[in-house]
């Protein structure tokens, strides 16, 4: 208890110490005032404590310590230092925010720029190769797609003789009359000019001196093309210049055969024999000696069971032993100088008498589709004979 009196004891003799220095400090110290230039030190301004006595800063937070306007600015100033040093990184800070900022601006700028750039260079050297690409493609050889055509006029008239022409590269055109290039100075009522494409050869108030053969050439680096027409003017007399009149005798073709009489709708009893006859007009000329036969829309051939005639004013058509499968649309066919004629007609095949009484027919359009050693497959067509009862089925012997 001794030893805590002693302490505070000291504290307050330390105290008072202080405050009296200070008291005294602040009476004999005198405010001297400097310029801008010269600098002020601390002492000027603060009491000088010594740091065995107390810190600053438990002479700051120290609640019972005497206040003095002395201490007031010395906080004030450190907290001001404090903020404008503060202020000062924060400036800085955002300076080189803003730097940074531009930088980076800039070099994106810069790079879409480049970038730029670099697209066009790309774009102009596809586009170059494509347009070379397209002209490579587009190389074709000259073609005449309008041809010259001749023409016969009379003496005094007009003539255009034009013609169409085609090639990549453009091809050089030459005109020629009788083998004679026109060049240079034409006639004066001769002029070339283009017109929509067509290369055209006008000759105005023709005479018998133009009458005769053209020819245009196209030539390029592909190939050469000719086209050649021929130019006949015809006088009021009736003289045709530069042009030798050739009668030809026309041979009038004989009349050819047409049918006359043809067979109708017929009907046959299975067994029996058909007969289908038709007769011609006129005795059949040399081109119209092939008649031909048609069942179904398919060509009848001479076999065992058909036999086909052929004269030179009538054609048959004979089936022996007619079979049901026989049934069908019959058509004869002759050639004529327009092409050809044709007569059809349907046959029907009755069913012939059963070998059982009642018993239902054969069976119609028998085929084999496939044979092994164990079986035999067989398809047909049920007769229209069923003996009044569906048929069952069929027993085959061999």
């Amino acid at each position: 208890m001794a030893n805590k009196i002693v302490t505070q004891r000291c504290q307050e003799e330390q105290m008072e110490q202080m405050s009296h220095s200070m008291q005294m400090s602040s009476q004999i110290k005198k405010r001297k005032f400097k310029s801008s230039d010269e600098e002020a030190s601390l002492s000027e301004f603060y009491p000088i404590i010594p740091g065995d006595v107390m810190s600053v800063k438990e002479i700051l937070t120290e609640p019972k310590f005497p206040r003095h306007r002395t201490w007031e600015a010395l906080r004030e100033t450190l907290s001001s230092d404090e903020l404008h040093q503060r202020n000062q990184w924060t400036l800085f800070g955002n300076e080189a925010e803003k730097l940074e900022i531009g930088v980076i601006r800039n070099q994106r700028v810069v790079r879409e720029r480049a970038d730029r750039l670099t697209l066009r260079c790309e774009a102009e050297r596809k586009a170059s190769l494509h347009m070379k690409f397209m002209e490579d493609l587009s190389m074709k050889a000259p073609d005449f797609s309008v041809p010259l055509r001749s023409h016969t006029v009379w003496v005094g008239m007009d003539v255009h003789l034009s013609c169409l022409i085609q090639g990549c590269p453009v091809p050089s055109i030459t005109w020629f009359k009788d083998d004679v290039p026109l060049r240079g100075s034409l006639p004066w009522n001769y002029k070339l000019t283009k017109k929509c494409g067509l290369d055209v050869l006008e000759i105005r108030r023709c005479s018998a001196q133009d009458a005769g053969e053209y020819k245009v050439i196209a030539k390029s680096s592909l190939g050469e093309v000719t086209s050649s027409a021929r130019l006949i003017v015809n006088s009021h007399e009736g003289a045709e210049a530069k042009l030798k009149r050739s009668l030809t005798p026309i041979s009038v073709p004989e009349p050819d055969a047409q049918l006359a009489s043809t067979f109708p709708p017929t009907f046959v009893k299975e067994g029996d024999n058909l007969v289908l006859q038709c007769s011609f007009t006129t005795a059949l000329l040399p081109f119209q000696q092939e008649v031909t036969w048609y069942r179904d829309g398919l060509v009848v051939r001479q076999s065992s069971r058909v036999e086909l005639q052929t004269g030179l004013r009538s054609a048959s058509l004979t089936l022996k032993r007619v079979h049901k499968e026989h049934e069908g649309l019959y058509s004869v066919r002759l050639r004529t100088w327009d092409g050809s004629v044709e007569h059809s007609a349907y046959v029907y095949v009755k069913d012939g008498p059963a070998v059982v009484v009642g018993a239902p027919g054969s069976p119609l359009q028998v085929k084999c589709s496939d044979v092994s050693r164990d079986y035999v497959f067989f398809s047909w067509i049920p007769p229209s004979a069923d003996g009044a009862a569906a048929v069952q089925g069929y027993f085959i012997e061999r």
